[in-house]
């Protein structure tokens, strides 16, 4: 493994991490740790560059510290694929675009912090979180076979055309889910406990919709399994498949263990948000392999 893949890996992995980080930092309510002062701590020691030995300032303090890491290691695989990989001008340009997204995701951030942590610049927080660990994906993919060319498009029948729809699909629902993740809805699966709960409320309509898009979710993924099978497709794509699909079933598991735990709990909403973001890797990785016939898992 040349030092470009290494380090591509190292920026994908991190920035999981991360995810998770913040997933945790909103759903313990550590976001207002470090108060309205961004990037440092408010009173914190050494004029904020380190937290006080409090709970909820050493979580958000943390979240902002790795996310400084993931910068420098975003930028540092773009210089690295610049240096090596030139002539593979589509991982060359996605990883410029993360290293853009890095930086409005940094603004973004602070917004959050001097908006007092306001849900629509939250969720679009995430969704910017999710672009930037899905270019590290497609850019994981492209640098793996270590070649310094431009990669060529195989597919010619559609098939990473509906893994790249099933990837939106479940970016569509968690950000649904996303946006009304600390709100409380009784009855699982069903919103209210009944098939037809009042949509009048915005939220309501917004859950409702998640868990309508979660069950079509459910179905895609068995219908991409079966064509997966009749196509005769790669064993690595198969593999990615199941690992989405596997993925995506305990995670519905876990939005019921949301529910039942009346979203009171930090460790399910990190789990939750995590599952949901492995299932959009393993299908972007899918699609990508699928477009450009590479060959992830060696036999």
């Amino acid at each position: 493994m040349n030092t470009t893949n290494k380090l591509t890996k190292i920026s994908l992995i991190t920035t999981f991490v991360l995810i998770g980080i913040g997933g945790f930092t909103r759903g313990s309510g550590s976001g207002y740790g470090c108060s309205d002062r961004w990037p440092l701590c408010e009173n914190g020691l050494l004029g904020g560059l380190l937290p006080r030995g409090e709970y909820h300032m050493i979580i958000e303090w943390l979240h902002r510290w790795v996310a400084a890491i993931v910068g420098i290691l975003i930028l540092a695989t773009a210089l690295s694929i610049k240096k090596n990989l030139s002539d593979n001008r589509i991982a060359l340009r996605l990883s410029i675009a993360a290293v853009f997204a890095v930086v409005i995701q940094a603004l973004i951030g602070r917004s959050v912090v001097k908006s007092d942590l306001e849900s629509d610049l939250v969720a679009v927080h995430l969704a910017i979180s999710m672009i930037v660990i899905a270019l590290l994906t497609i850019i994981a993919v492209l640098v793996s076979t270590n070649k310094n060319e431009n990669p060529k498009v195989i597919d010619t029948q559609g098939w990473s055309r509906l893994l790249a729809l099933g990837a939106f699909g479940s970016y569509a629902i968690l950000l649904l889910g996303a946006y009304v993740h600390n709100r409380y809805f009784s009855g699982w699966p069903l919103v209210n406990n009944t098939f037809k709960p009042d949509l009048s409320d915005h939220y309501t309509f917004i859950h409702y919709l998640h868990r309508f898009l979660a069950g079509l979710g459910i179905i895609f993924l068995l219908f991409l399994i079966s064509k997966a099978k009749k196509r005769e497709r790669p064993r690595d794509e198969k593999i990615l498949i199941y690992l989405a699909s596997i993925a995506y079933g305990i995670n519905v598991l876990l939005g019921a263990v949301h529910v039942f735990t009346e979203v009171s709990s930090s460790a399910v909403v990190t789990a939750h948000l995590l599952g949901a973001c492995s299932v959009w890797v393993f299908l972007i990785a899918s699609a990508t392999s699928s477009h450009f016939g590479v060959t992830l898992i060696k036999n």
